[in-house]
């Protein structure tokens, strides 16, 4: 259950960036547990996914205790799950888009940290990495949710 080998989550691993860092974090030498809605297996055997929902705090709640479990900790929460719409201005999008948006790329940022900062707090050490867009620095023209 315990060993030295840091333990890492990533959200939104089962394509794009949260894959591709998934990936680098194995061979920087850290245990993977990645995160999709659906739980899929990823491609590399070496990364454990998990299902998990950002915008369910009871997913969220299963998913972490789950990997504490079977680890016993968390060296790393890489909050990377997240989507975009197009267009995304504030006239073109529904509300209920929006709500789905913030929901996943902003509350759902919020409801990883809390479920894990009791966690890295007891163990007396973690790093959580938000990824983020730098279009919510540098808007650009109809991506207002989106920048938001």
């Amino acid at each position: 259950m315990t060993s030295n080998t840091p333990v890492a989550l990533v959200t939104g691993a089962s394509s794009g960036i949260g894959a591709a860092t998934a990936k680098q974090l194995t061979k920087a030498g850290y245990k993977v547990y990645g995160t999709s809605r659906r739980g899929i297996q990823a491609a590399q055997s070496n990364i454990t996914m998990l299902a998990l929902d950002v915008t369910d705090d009871v997913s969220v709640s299963a998913a972490v205790n789950e990997l504490i479990q079977l680890e016993g900790r968390i060296d790393l929460l890489v909050n990377n799950a997240g989507f975009g719409i197009a267009p995304a201005g504030a006239e073109e999008s529904s509300l209920e888009q929006a709500q789905a948006l913030f929901d996943t790329n902003f509350f759902g940022i919020v409801r990883m940290t809390r479920a894990v900062v009791p966690h890295m707090r007891r163990q007396g050490r973690g790093r959580i990495i938000n990824i983020g867009s730098i279009l919510g620095v540098v808007p650009m023209p109809y991506i207002a949710l989106y920048a938001a």
